[in-house]
């Protein structure tokens, strides 16, 4: 840890020194546990196999997800969550807009969500489960009687009575890391979970049925064309002369292929463009902007296979354990890191390109034949498991 990194960690261990810990959970019960993970989609989606840990290790204890309000959906209808609290916190995520430091320390000591938490009376137990400066002030601010971050991150470790030491490692394994320094042995899949309800399925069905193909076998094929952040999205273009190809290839196997591209309102645009790239030939449609987001999961529940950037739809795709191709490039330059650490196993696969030229982002992504090709295959692989299962 550098010099920089222990400056700033001082503060923190200084205001810790006056928020001694005043709960043992290796001695007693939590009355109630809260989770701090106000991040991004993504993140709080590796992070939901926690509370079913946290669930088996203390069966009575009340689970409360402190989530940026966004978060919301992916925790809808949990049945290991007890509480949702609202905390749109103005660090690592990319919802809120004023991130400064004027502005978190204006959330910490000025927010009505952080006085909300306060008056509550404090928490037995808190988890910091990104692990960061800002997140052990919010927690010593919030009551909690004990505290458990992580070291060599973000900082914040010195202000936790444990912690777990960073590493590259998958983000949902190192989330239920923290649920072990707790006691939790039972421990779950290191996958996301979601639960759908019955009208969340229902709905998908409907527009899924919409899409007009009529095969005794057709393809559904989900695809996310932005990305949160932008420099790790493909060309629309690009996934247009994709989707081409992949529903040539899949149409030759003898079985029809519906496609669905899914996003945010901010995505319609690049949805537009590679709709227009793939040409009047391709059944591909768009709900980007246009479904809840309850709904996209329901889609991907729903799919045969995922087609993706980097983005929160790989994360939705593994909750399902769907066949998921990750397409990988521009500002990702270590896609073994990123697998590493964003990755699941198979029917998991990410395509990288062949070699990355050094200052040039725009030029490091895979060939669109690269890609068509990890796409027919994993389609071919759940045919296989389709059959196989019949």
């Amino acid at each position: 840890m550098g010099w920089k990194s222990l400056l700033i960690e001082a503060p923190v261990w200084l205001i810790g020194r006056f928020y001694r810990p005043r709960f043992d959970p290796q001695r007693d019960t939590p009355r109630e546990i809260l989770v701090l993970r106000p991040n991004d989609f993504g993140e709080l989606l590796t992070t939901t196999p926690l509370f079913e840990a946290l669930r088996q290790r203390f069966p009575t204890t009340r689970l409360i997800a402190g989530v940026g309000s966004w978060g919301r959906p992916v925790l809808e209808n949990n049945p290991f969550v007890d509480e949702v609290v609202d905390i749109d916190a103005p660090w690592n995520n990319k919802l809120v807009a004023d991130r400064s430091h004027r502005n978190v320390l204006r959330f910490l000591w000025k927010s009505p969500q952080v006085a909300a938490l306060r008056a509550r009376g404090g928490v037995d137990v808190a988890i910091d489960v990104l692990g960061s400066y800002m997140g052990a002030v919010l927690m010593m601010r919030a009551g909690a009687r004990y505290r458990i971050g992580v070291r060599g991150y973000r900082g914040g470790w010195s202000g936790c009575q444990q912690y777990i030491e960073f590493a590259r490692r998958q983000a949902g394994r190192a989330a239920l890391a923290q649920g072990e320094l707790l006691g939790a042995t039972v421990l779950p899949e290191a996958r996301p979970q979601l639960f759908l309800t019955d009208d969340e399925r229902a709905r998908a069905a409907q527009i899924w049925a919409g899409g007009g193909v009529a095969r005794r076998r057709t393809v559904r094929l989900v695809v996310a064309v932005g990305a949160g952040v932008p420099t790790k999205a493909w060309e629309p273009r690009q996934f247009g002369a994709a989707l081409v190809q992949i529903a040539q290839g899949i149409e030759k196997a003898g079985d029809g292929c519906d496609i669905v591209i899914v996003g945010s309102a901010a995505d319609q645009s690049r949805a537009a463009e590679a709709i227009a790239a793939a040409g009047p030939g391709v059944a591909v449609r768009s709900v980007a902007g246009e479904v809840p987001l309850r709904i996209v999961f329901a889609l991907v529940g729903q799919a045969s296979v995922v087609l993706t950037n980097s983005t929160m739809l790989m994360h939705v795709a593994a909750a399902f354990s769907k066949p998921t191709v990750v397409v990988i490039g521009g500002s990702i330059t270590r896609p073994q890191v990123h697998d590493a650490i964003w990755g699941y196993p198979p029917p998991y696969r990410s395509v990288a390109p062949e070699q990355y030229v050094e200052g040039q982002p725009a030029q490091n992504w895979p060939s669109v034949e690269r890609v068509v090709q990890a796409v027919l295959q994993s389609a071919d692989e759940q045919r296989a498991r389709v059959g196989e299962v019949a």
